[in-house]
């Protein structure tokens, strides 16, 4: 898997869709395999900032995919995400489902009801 096939990946996983221009560059060199600080000499910033990015943006995949995530095991946990899951026991199914575009009509208003309006 790419770089760009895990970034995208990874913003059909977030709520907010697009990485910040600070999280795609701790993703991409997190991808390299590159600590926080090499990551904050390569692009001039804060070392401490390099790492609050990093630790947001692994804490919102580990919310969105339900498996903790870090720097160290994102290869592992990306490609076990996006590989359907073999049956090793016929009584346990598993719905692997693929990816798909999710909205989430939490905050959405009751319409259930239509005042001057026919059905």
């Amino acid at each position: 898997m790419t770089v760009e096939e895990a970034i995208a990946i990874v913003e059909r996983l977030l709520e907010r869709g697009r990485l910040t221009r600070a999280q795609e560059i701790v993703f991409r060199y997190a991808w390299e395999g590159k600590t926080y600080l090499e990551m904050a000499k390569e692009v001039t910033y804060d070392p401490g900032h390099i790492k609050d990015v990093g630790s947001q943006l692994w804490q919102s995949l580990s919310q969105a995919l339900g498996e903790k995530v870090t720097k160290n095991n994102l290869h592992g946990v990306l490609k076990r995400t996006t590989q359907p899951q073999k049956n090793t026991n016929a009584s346990s199914t598993l719905n692997f489902q693929p990816f798909t575009n999710y909205t989430n009509w939490g905050e959405a208003i009751d319409v259930s009801q239509f005042y001057g309006r026919t059905a």
